[in-house]
């Protein structure tokens, strides 16, 4: 499974993806390490064997990638570009972190 997480300078949007795509579940949480804490309960109470997808965005996403890697999580950074497809339409329903976790699914073309 894969958690998609669109990274905001106050809060982070994360939603579980299968395998197909198909969201599963979604939590907002504050950028501190309390709300890091979290989401790492969370994502452990969705998914046993995850993958966090991260869109590149390390001025705002630094110190959540810093907790999850200290966890021992798996993290995959996005770049912006490849986001760049889906922004306009994913913005109109605020699912850009459901975008980037079910690009990560699919895997290599």
């Amino acid at each position: 499974m894969a958690i998609g997480i669109d990274a905001h300078k106050r809060t982070h949007a994360a939603v579980v993806v299968d395998r197909t795509g198909r969201q599963l579940s979604t939590k907002t949480i504050g950028n501190t390490s309390e709300g890091h804490l979290s989401l790492l309960r969370w994502a452990a109470e969705q998914c046993g064997d995850r993958r966090w997808a991260i869109e590149d965005c390390r001025h705002l996403s630094r110190r959540l990638e810093r907790d999850l890697i200290a966890a021992g999580e798996r993290i995959i950074r996005v770049t912006p570009k490849l986001m760049a497809n889906v922004r306009d339409s994913a913005r109109t329903n605020g699912k850009v972190s459901d975008r980037r976790a079910r690009s990560r699914t699919r895997g290599p073309a």
